[in-house]
Formats: structure tokens, C-alpha cells, sequence
């Protein structure tokens, strides 16, 4: 009994885990057990005529895999002087591997226990907040939780592998 108790503690102090990341200045996290690892960038293979946050391909080990501009999917109109993303976080989402490119990723894993965030206000409830699950407070930093449920609809996540599975 004690054990599966330690197990229950173990399996919640995981799934309150987030890498975090910046895109335009601001700190974003996901998940760490939907993310399958880290990449640098190298060169990404465009494809003609494709929706504005698809960023083309790139290859992960003899893989071709679809790779997302996370801040135009989410349309994040920061900075525009900023540098093109330098990493992609790789997420799996219907069993199927995405890369999301971010402006930077932390080293560092964070820990947001559910009392630790905040559903925020309702007034900000609407079609562009369902990518978020809440905001994070961890001292005086704040960090915007991402949904990766959310993130696609099924059309354009099956449009991310129609020409390219």
C-alpha cells in the first residue's frame, strides 16, 4: 500500500514537470512526457503552397519529420528583428512526431504543482486560448502552459502528413 502510494507521489511530481521556452520574450512550457527530445535546427526542406506555420521538413535521423513554427501557429506578433527559431522541440501527438520551432529551450525542467496555476481570467477565454492550459507561478516568474491537445485541428494535423508520412 505504501508503495503504490510512492508510486501515485512519483507518477504527479512527473506529470507536473515542464520543459520551458522562449518565443518573443516570453516563457512558454509543455509537458516533459509529450516531448521526445531537443534538436538544434540544422536545414529545414520548405515545401511550395503550405500554411504559413509550416516550416517545411527537417531530417532526424534519416526521418523526415513536419516541423511547426510554434509562434506563427499560435500567431505571437513579438519582436520581429528576432533571429529565425534555433531549436525544435520534438512532441508526439496521435502517435505521430511533430517538431515545434522555438526561439530557445532552458535547460532547466520546471516543476508547476496544480495549485501553482492559474486557469487565468475569463475575459481571455476565447479561440486563441484554447492552446493554453494556464500560466505557471514559480516566485516572480510566470509561464504560459501550453495544450498540445489543442494545437491542431484534425484537418491540419493530418495535413502535416498527407505528402510527407
Amino acid at each position: 500500500m505504501a508503495q503504490q502510494a510512492k508510486k501515485s507521489s512519483t507518477d504527479n511530481e512527473i506529470n507536473n514537470k515542464y520543459l520551458t521556452f522562449s518565443m518573443s520574450e516570453e516563457e512558454y512550457g509543455l509537458p516533459v512526457l509529450s516531448i521526445s527530445e531537443v534538436v538544434k535546427i540544422e536545414e529545414v526542406i520548405h515545401i511550395p503552397h503550405s500554411k504559413d506555420y509550416f516550416l517545411g521538413l527537417m531530417d532526424i535521423r534519416n526521418h523526415a519529420m513536419p516541423i511547426v513554427d510554434l509562434k506563427r501557429k499560435l500567431m505571437i506578433f513579438g519582436d520581429t528583428s528576432a533571429a529565425k527559431p534555433e531549436r525544435a522541440i520534438i512532441i508526439q501527438i496521435h502517435g505521430k512526431k511533430i517538431a515545434l520551432a522555438v526561439d530557445s529551450v532552458s535547460p532547466h525542467v520546471m516543476s508547476f504543482p496544480p495549485e501553482t496555476i492559474d486557469p487565468g481570467p475569463a475575459t481571455v477565454k476565447n479561440t486563441s486560448s484554447m492552446f493554453i492550459t494556464g500560466v505557471g507561478k514559480q516566485g516572480d516568474r510566470f509561464v504560459i502552459l501550453l495544450n498540445l491537445d489543442n494545437l491542431f485541428t484534425a484537418e491540419e494535423f493530418s495535413g502535416l502528413f498527407q505528402t510527407h508520412a
